[in-house]
């Protein structure tokens, strides 16, 4: 029974998937024999499926929590084990990653930008299809948040991000899960080494104030640090849309997708840092 309402379920977002990257021109054909035989690359019902019960559940948990009169974060010992194991997890994942994209790459003689898919390069196809399925399980970072209370966190650009890099890099492991990808995603993944590091230290730290500042001063540098990786990945955009056998749509989605990011974050790193240093400077002026 379960099979046919899911089998029903897969020819509708199938045909709306498909239908769709055909009128946007997206060349999602042909298949990669690298990774079509590998769960959640043939159809993109899994992912889909995943991002509408993360949207849903993101959607909901943020309204009731919301209409609550309790504010207050909350983060009990095993909640907070829990994010201590996730955050290790992740950093040892992404330093897997980084280190085996770049590796393969410089098995097969890759130069920075302008690296064509090569369909007999099956290590670096995993790695790829790895990296596309971390950013499912980093669902679970938004999830976290809303065990937590902490509803500042589940900001747009946390949720616009997170909901749309997974179809981006679905894409990326069906249709060519090498050549240039292999830049993007050994990238993102050193940023991440250091982002969850960074989440790790704050879990491990609390509340106490003294280690915060001793330990994490450098956040503001990780936000430097993620809006320099996104304009290096514009420019790779650029470059590969012009002179790079790699699939022409997808480096055009990337350079599109990431002005969207780098605006979003732009507007972030101000408002925290920026703006926020301005407005303690005039507080203290007045006193």
């Amino acid at each position: 029974m379960l099979r046919h309402y899911w089998k029903a379920w897969d020819s509708i977002i199938s045909k709306v998937v498909f239908s769709c990257a055909d009128w946007l021109g997206w060349e999602l054909d042909p298949l990669s024999p690298t990774t079509s035989h590998l769960p959640a690359i043939t159809s993109p019902t899994p992912l889909i499926t995943s991002l509408l019960v993360y949207l849903v559940t993101v959607v909901v948990s943020y309204r009731v929590l919301s209409a609550t009169t309790n504010t207050k974060i909350w983060d009990p010992t095993w909640l907070k084990a829990s994010v201590i194991c996730h955050n290790a997890f992740l950093i040892l994942l992404s330093l897997y990653m980084c280190i085996g994209c770049i590796v393969e790459a410089y098995k097969s003689g890759y130069k920075l930008w302008g690296n064509k898919f090569n369909v007999n390069e099956k290590q670096l196809a995993f790695y790829i299809y790895l990296f596309y399925v971390s950013k499912i399980y980093e669902f679970v970072d938004t999830f976290i948040m809303l065990l937590k209370r902490n509803l500042r966190q589940v900001s747009f650009l946390h949720v616009y991000h997170h909901s749309t890099i997974s179809f981006i890099w679905w894409m990326i492991a069906r249709r060519a899960p090498g050549g240039d990808a292999y830049f993007s995603a050994a990238l993102n993944s050193w940023v991440h080494v250091c982002m969850y590091t960074y989440y790790l230290l704050s879990a491990l730290i609390g509340k106490n104030n003294d280690k915060r500042v001793k330990y994490l001063w450098w956040g503001r540098h990780l936000t430097q640090m993620q809006m320099l990786q996104f304009l290096c990945n514009l420019l790779q955009a650029v470059y590969c849309a012009y002179f790079s056998e790699y699939p022409k749509f997808l480096s055009k989605i990337l350079l599109f997708y990431m002005i969207s990011l780098l605006a979003l974050f732009g507007h972030f790193y101000y408002s925290k840092h920026i703006a926020t240093a301005k407005l303690r400077k005039k507080h203290t002026k007045k006193a």
